[in-house]
């Protein structure tokens, strides 16, 4: 491993806490109680074919390519 793998692994490893502590708020300020719930809520959303839904996590994955 280089710097820049160390540096890459390190601004990986920053994203993933900021995700956990902004799904964390989220669940706080809803109080959900586990992944579960929003699992429950969101499959069937997608599966419907919700497009606003469907695109935003698409504009999102490829924002992060």
């Amino acid at each position: 491993m280089d710097k820049q793998d160390v540096i890459d692994i390190a601004d990986g490893l920053k994203m993933i806490e900021d995700g956990v502590e902004k799904i964390q708020t989220v669940m706080r300020e809803k109080k959900i109680k586990s992944i579960r719930e929003v699992a429950a809520e969101l499959i069937p959303m997608l599966k419907e074919g919700d497009q606003e839904i469907n695109e935003s996590i698409i504009r999102h994955l490829e924002k992060s390519k």
